[in-house]
Formats: structure tokens, C-alpha cells, sequence
């Protein structure tokens, strides 16, 4: 074994105990290193190169997660995160305010390590309150703090490749797929238990969520799902993805938290449960009418909660085109959806916030564009035109009758990282 070969093992030796003593940063490396250039051991040409070549052997290791001196959870550890700035302005016809302007940030930070080849954990924080349907800090109060929540902590287990369990508070996205957000916004992380199963071009998705817990009561409300789907590849250049969900909801004779009010009540209490049937589709197509657009899909879903007798069905529609996703300068897609969700087709504490405040009851366009200005930087807009479909005696938003509609204009800068 050559001299460089020797200093270079006596090195990682000295950085390895260096690591386990405690010392953490390059300079103190650098001075162990002096040391041996001092005392005539290395030439500071040869301890240069040593050191270079020790440190890439070392990020190396990190970066396949072999280093013996960092815990395997640490090397695997993954971060990624979102900044939103937005400019929003909603106004309501016939209400006594003109209009509502507000500036908004949104702040998300995530990690995800792999413990081992069958168990995942990951947590993530996000600004907000206690609205699970917005993640929103708005610009207001003479510049007060604004505060930082947990948005999501769970656990993955993986007993075969082909199932995972999940149990905590979960990305909705992840464990139940909805080709629009008429039933569920975007930001809500349902808190329980799932099963996720794939099986080649077909999926299942079951779960138990813990909508409401009582120190005094025995009836808390819960939801349990089932939903079966596929994803079919039908051509090089077409591909169709569709599922059913089957939703247990227990609701009826409690007061349930977050609710937009526009629920059928008894009291301050729901009246029903809201067990639903929800078919789902979409299909998309790569470069289609002769590459005009680099990809194009359409989408719809159906919503039938089977207790109430009236009111009871909802369903929307849609398409986009353009990029299939926007990360990259110059890259854009445009979408439009439209909606109609009865009083009582679900539960009014689940839908989109944005479309009339998360009503149920509601009915109206979508209008989203968004364009890539940078990497991982983009600019959107979004439009909102929707109007009550009944008037609702004893709900103030709809007093005034099915002409009360409301806009809203959202337009955000979003930067990835």
C-alpha cells in the first residue's frame, strides 16, 4: 500500500473519531489535517488532496445512506417545502360589503425518512389556525406573528410490496383519490387509519377517520370508506384512471366542528348521516390533436348520500390542458370545472373553501391558470363564479336567494423547494 493510500485511511480514521467526539464542522477537520502538515507527516499539497478526496468518499456514502458515523434515519432524511403569496378579492352580490380584499401567505415545511425497508414516518408544518380547510395566514392585525401548526404526521407500514398501512394525520391525497376537490379541499389531512393496495392496474383504498372525540358522549362522529379503482393504460398515448368510493358517515344528532352551516339541522345538531355512493373518472391523453398541447385530461365525479330524501346528489365536471404539470420556466396549464352540490349530497365541514366558503348548496365555475416563471417557481390564477342553488331559511350567506352569487379572484406566486 502506497504512502497516499496509508494517509488516506490514517485520515478517515481521524474524521471518524473526530465525528464520534464530537467535531462537527470542516474547519476543525481542517486543523487535525494542519497538524499532520506541521509535523512534517503530509505535504499541504498531499494533505489537499487526501482531504478532497476523503470528503467526496464520505458525501458519497451519505448520499446512499452507508456512513457509519450518521444514523441511517438522519442520511434518508428528506425536506421539502412551499411558499405561497397571494392576492385575493370575494364579493357577494347582494351583501352590504362591496368587496373583500386581503393579502395572503402560506408557509409548508415536510420531512419523510425511511426507517427500514417496511416502516416510513413523515411530518410536516404549515401556517394557519384551526381551520383544516385552509392554510392561509392573512395580512392583518398590525403585523402580528402569525402562527405555525402541525399539518400532517404519520406512519407507513409496508408488510408487502404491494400494501401499505398508514395510521395518523395523513395527506388526503395520498390514501383517497378525487379528481376534483367538490367533495374535499385540497388542505384537509384526514386523522386515523388507511390501506393502501396496488396491484398492477388496479388499486384499492379503505379507511376509518376520527371526525370528532367527546369527554361526555359516546356517539362520536367518524367516517369509513372503501374505493376500488383502476388505471388503465388503453393506448401509447391515452390512458383512463376511475374508482367508486363507498363512504360510511356518522354525523347524524352531534354538532360537528368546522361546519359551513349548510347542512339540514336539528337544532345546533346535523340531522343526517351522510353514507354516499361517489363513482369517479378521468381520462387523459398525451399530446393530443396532433400535439397541439403537450397533454390534455378530462374529469368528472358523482356524489349520492343515500338518508336525506331531497337535495341529496352533487357532481362535477371538467378539463385541463397544456402541461401535464407545471415545474419548469415556460411550462403552463389551464383548467376549467363545474360544480353543483346539493344541501345534503355531503358533509359540509369537507368541501373546497374557496367555492362560496365551503358551502354545500352551491353551484358555478372554475377558471385556473397556471404558467411556470422560473423552476419550481410559478404564477396562477384562479376564478371563481358560484351562486346558491335554493334559498336557505336561517342561513345568513343565502338569505337573499339563489341570486346571492359570489367571486373570487385569486392570483399566487408559488415558489418549491
Amino acid at each position: 500500500m502506497d504512502k497516499g493510500m496509508v494517509l488516506k485511511r490514517v485520515l478517515l480514521l481521524l474524521i471518524f473519531v473526530a465525528g464520534l467526539s464530537g467535531v462537527s464542522h470542516a474547519g476543525e477537520v481542517d486543523i487535525l489535517v494542519q497538524k499532520l502538515v506541521e509535523k512534517g507527516i503530509l505535504t499541504a499539497g498531499e494533505a489537499q488532496q487526501i482531504i478532497t478526496e476523503t470528503r467526496e468518499e464520505v458525501r458519497a456514502e451519505l448520499a446512499v445512506g452507508k456512513s457509519a458515523s450518521v444514523p441511517q434515519w438522519v442520511q434518508k432524511l428528506k425536506l421539502k417545502g412551499d411558499f405561497r403569496l397571494r392576492y385575493q378579492y370575494d364579493d357577494k352580490e347582494k351583501d352590504s360589503r362591496s368587496g373583500r380584499n386581503r393579502g395572503r401567505v402560506r408557509f409548508r415545511l415536510g420531512m419523510e425518512t425511511k426507517l427500514s425497508d417496511q416502516f416510513n414516518i413523515a411530518a410536516g408544518f404549515a401556517t394557519g389556525g384551526t381551520d383544516p380547510r385552509s392554510t392561509n395566514q392573512t395580512f392583518q392585525d398590525t403585523f402580528s406573528t402569525k402562527g405555525i401548526n402541525l399539518d400532517y404526521a404519520y406512519m407507513e407500514y409496508a408488510p408487502i410490496s404491494e400494501l401499505t398501512l398508514i395510521g395518523g394525520k395523513m395527506k388526503r391525497k395520498k390514501i383517497l383519490w378525487e379528481p376534483t376537490d367538490l367533495l374535499w379541499d385540497g388542505d384537509i389531512n384526514p386523522e386515523g387509519a388507511a390501506a393502501l393496495f396496488v396491484k398492477d392496474a388496479l388499486f384499492l383504498n379503505a379507511g376509518f377517520f376520527v371526525l370528532d372525540e367527546s369527554s361526555s358522549r359516546s356517539n362520536e362522529p367518524y367516517m369509513a370508506y372503501v374505493q376500488p379503482g383502476l388505471k388503465w393504460k388503453l393506448t401509447d398515448t391515452a390512458s383512463l384512471k376511475g374508482a367508486f368510493t363507498y363512504y360510511i358517515i356518522h354525523s347524524k344528532d352531534y354538532d360537528m366542528d368546522n361546519s359551513a352551516g349548510t347542512n339540514t339541522l336539528t337544532g345546533s345538531n346535523h340531522k343526517y348521516d351522510y353514507d354516499s355512493i361517489s363513482p369517479a373518472v378521468e381520462l387523459a391523453w398525451k399530446e393530443p390533436f396532433s400535439g397541439l398541447f403537450p397533454y390534455a385530461k378530462m374529469f368528472g365525479e358523482y356524489i349520492y348520500a343515500s338518508e336525506p330524501d331531497n337535495d341529496n346528489t352533487g357532481w362535477a365536471a371538467g378539463l385541463a390542458f397544456g402541461d401535464k404539470k407545471v415545474k419548469k420556466k415556460g411550462q403552463w396549464q389551464a383548467k376549467y370545472i363545474y360544480r353543483r352540490l346539493e344541501r345534503d349530497a355531503f358533509l359540509d365541514c369537507l368541501p373546497d373553501s374557496d367555492a362560496y366558503d365551503g358551502d354545500t348548496n352551491v353551484k358555478g365555475h372554475e377558471i385556473v391558470f397556471k404558467y411556470g416563471l422560473a423552476k419550481n417557481v410559478t404564477w396562477g390564477l384562479d376564478y371563481y363564479y358560484m351562486e346558491p342553488i335554493k334559498a336557505l331559511s336561517g342561513v345568513s350567506d343565502h338569505s337573499y336567494g339563489s341570486s346571492n352569487n359570489q367571486q373570487v379572484i385569486q392570483t399566487d406566486i408559488v415558489v418549491k423547494f
